[in-house]
């Protein structure tokens, strides 16, 4: 470059423009000036931003697939894929691994052993916000049995760590240890804190402590996750009435000097601000037993497929319905009391081949059932609408065979 004899001043002006030139062109981000007619050349892209918009682009296809989603995990991942009725086409796809290195920069952000996002497939509150833009993480700490949660945004590459937001240090310090974050249908993220409350955070991170309803409450090594109904955590894996106002809980039905596997309709408004809140005995609720044919049955509640009918498995890897009125679900019991209901349909008679998952379509209208041995498992579909036993789909696709699991819509 030549320089303009000028003095000393001329000289060092000169000296700083040409370094701060040569600095712009090293910097990959700068765009270099490009001579009239020369053709462009093309920008290298951010591989790390471009597999997080594709994770955030696969999530929301997902989340949104109007076909059956099935899971798999293979190491430390686990991976999703959505499929057409048939399981023959696959129209999403996804992999922990995408995001494995923005998971690992949380974990060493938050100076612990690990970061971990649920599988799609588990139960419980969903591990992606319904845009699919977030999902819920929760990282180990180093030495410590506390945890933190927080969301990763898959549009920024951003951790958001709201357990470190609510710890204060000072004279009077408090931290927390929190866990099982998951997504409610708003986009707020839940989580329970402490092993004793759950709270949940709006997209802005502003906390909101929450009730939590005695339906479904048993023994704490059984309630393992949640979901979220208006603004209360409830701990009911799936079997949550379709109104909102009462659940069908697994129990032991007694019957004259036997008991049979049934179920009770809990209602959700019997509500506490936290675990050690609960009282020894829990409201009196509606006891269910199914008797066929002058036989009892055992019925461990599904998922209801509409109003009034109720999914049963039975006790042999058999699927029936049974016709429950929801006016059984009765918040004036002052002691125990117990119904039985008749089978209305068989959707799918007893097998011995392992039950390996089973999932009920979005319309609410089949059963999809995945049986069989894990190197050779097939897929069926049952006609809940009109019931005629279960149909063979196909095998399970080999790209999910490795610990596969279906999703219930």
């Amino acid at each position: 470059m030549r320089v303009r004899e000028g003095g000393r001043v001329a000289t060092v002006a000169a000296i700083l423009l040409l370094a701060a030139a040569c600095a712009r062109f090293a910097d990959p981000a700068a765009a270099p000036q490009r001579a009239p007619g020369t053709p462009a050349t093309p920008a290298t892209p951010d591989a790390g931003k471009a597999a997080l918009a594709e994770a955030a682009k696969s999530l929301a296809a997902l989340m949104a697939a109007p076909g059956p989603v099935a899971c798999s995990r293979t190491g430390d991942h686990w991976q999703a894929a959505a499929y057409d009725d048939a399981f023959r086409t696959r129209t999403a796809s996804f992999s922990s691994a995408t995001i494995q290195p923005h998971l690992t920069a949380a974990a060493a952000k938050v100076g612990g052993d690990e970061a971990s996002v649920r599988s799609l497939c588990e139960d419980g509150v969903s591990p992606v916000s319904p845009d699919g833009r977030r999902v819920a993480v929760e990282v180990g700490l180093a030495d410590s049995t506390d945890t933190h949660v927080g969301w990763l945004d898959l549009g920024t590459g951003e951790f958001t760590d709201l357990t470190a937001a609510s710890n204060k240090k000072g004279y009077v310090s408090e931290t927390f240890s929190d866990e099982r974050p998951g997504f409610a249908a708003d986009g707020s993220l839940w989580f329970l804190r402490d092993h004793q409350e759950y709270v949940s955070a709006d997209p802005t991170g502003r906390l909101t402590p929450r009730e939590l309803s005695l339906a479904c409450f048993g023994r704490r090594g059984d309630d393992t996750y949640h979901h979220v109904v208006k603004s209360v955590a409830v701990l009911c894996p799936g079997t949550i009435h379709p109104s909102g106002r009462f659940a069908a809980a697994p129990r032991g039905v007694a019957q004259w000097l036997s008991t049979v596997q049934g179920f009770q309709l809990d209602l959700l408004a019997k509500k506490v601000d936290r675990y050690s809140d609960a009282p020894d005995f829990r409201p009196f609720a509606m006891q269910v037993a199914v008797r066929d044919d002058g036989e009892w049955r055992d019925c461990t509640p599904v998922t209801w497929i509409d109003v009034t009918d109720l999914l049963c498995a039975g006790g042999g890897n058999d699927f029936y319905t049974v016709a429950v009125d929801p006016a059984l679900a009765r918040g004036d019991l002052d002691h125990v009391q117990s119904t039985k209901v008749k089978v209305k349909a068989e959707i799918a008679p007893a097998t011995e081949t392992p039950i390996i998952s089973v999932a009920v379509s979005r319309d609410r209208r089949s059963l999809i059932i995945a049986a069989g041995d894990d190197s050779s498992a097939k897929l069926y579909r049952a006609d809940l609408a009109t019931p005629a036993g279960p149909v063979e789909i196909g095998p399970v696709p080999a790209e999910v065979r490795e610990n596969f699991a279906l999703r219930t819509s």
